[in-house]
């Protein structure tokens, strides 16, 4: 799937097949899961090569920004489905060849969408001359780098309501409950990790795509273009360290739950072992007075059984006033 913009942030129509050309008018080329002819297509537009969805998921920094044939290419790697528990990261690509900007992904991350929304609005006061692939470039990274902000505010909201639950709990008087309750706070706590890992993950990307922008001719020509290139490094190295403040947060909580857990089961152990001391007595006296020697004299005493069971009695109540007193339960 294609979608074609003008310099303006206005969507042009697409052909209809993938053998009609591309309007020269196409400022911004937004490449959906592309196919073959489509990719064809646009090559024959920019002049360039589209690198292909293998090329998108090399790691070397070499291979993920880089200048070739008069072309930009810069992969970033972004988060996408953040607000479900199985965040994701997915490779863009970018090319900017000839004041157009190409974007190629196999993916549908949330920011894509808000800025397509919102191009013609972002882009108006803008003089036609001046809206060019790199002026939408740059936009679109902001609008990548508001949508990190956004997961982040979001997931600091929910981890502090979390943190909230997992510490009341403590008063609830039912162990069984509260260690139930908190272990499926466990699973809540690795999905919050998760997203903020991958967050991370991609505001580190977005830094090294916002440092090379500022190296291009095109940005450094363009004092608007390069102090917003310098904004996205300040807010993304901003955002890094909410992300790692939040991310101690998660760890704390996570450390905390564990605690809790570990004081439920050692009240249960508590109780447990009070109820072993407390019977243990009574059943040394019954285990004494039940082996079958011959010369035991209390055996015929009509008084022998009534004091045998006093005995068992006192010998458990005393340990129980004992532990009583010492407040274990």
């Amino acid at each position: 799937m294609i979608r074609l913009y003008d310099n303006q942030g206005v969507p042009l129509e697409t052909p209809q097949t993938a053998a009609d050309p591309l309007p020269d008018t196409a400022c911004w080329i937004d490449m959906l899961h592309p196919s073959a002819e489509e990719e064809a297509q646009v090559e024959k537009l920019i002049g360039v090569e589209v690198p292909s969805r293998d090329e998108l998921h090399d790691i070397e920094p070499s291979s993920r920004l880089y200048i070739e044939n008069g072309a930009a290419y810069l992969t970033a790697s972004v988060v996408w489905k953040a607000d479900s528990d199985f965040p994701e990261i997915a490779d863009i690509g970018f090319v900017l060849s000839g004041g157009r900007l190409v974007t190629i992904r196999y993916a549908e991350p949330k920011a894509f969408s808000m800025f397509a929304a919102n191009a013609h609005r972002e882009l108006a006061h803008r003089e036609l001359a001046a809206s060019s692939g790199h002026d939408i470039m740059t936009r679109l990274i902001e609008a990548m780098i508001d949508r990190s902000a956004e997961v982040l505010e979001h997931r600091s909201r929910r981890i502090d309501v979390l943190s909230t639950e997992v510490f009341s709990r403590g008063a609830v008087s039912n162990p069984e409950a509260v260690t139930r309750d908190l272990e499926a706070t466990l699973g809540v706590i690795a999905s919050h990790q998760r997203t903020i890992a991958k967050v991370r993950e991609s505001l580190m990307s977005l830094s090294r795509v916002a440092s090379f922008l500022q190296t291009l001719p095109e940005i450094m020509g363009d004092k608007t273009l390069k102090q917003r290139c310098r904004s996205m490094a300040g807010d993304v190295q901003s955002l890094s360290e909410h992300a790692d403040f939040i991310s101690e947060n998660i760890i704390f909580l996570l450390d905390a739950s564990l605690g809790l857990i570990s004081v439920q089961q050692n009240q249960v152990m508590k109780v447990l072992s009070v109820a072993a001391m407390v019977f243990l007595p009574p059943t040394f006296i019954g285990t004494v007075y039940g082996m079958n020697f011959h010369d035991m004299p209390e055996l015929s005493q009509p008084w022998a059984y009534p004091i045998a069971l006093a005995v068992m009695a006192a010998s458990a109540l005393g340990p129980y006033l004992w532990f009583k007193r010492k407040g274990w339960f």
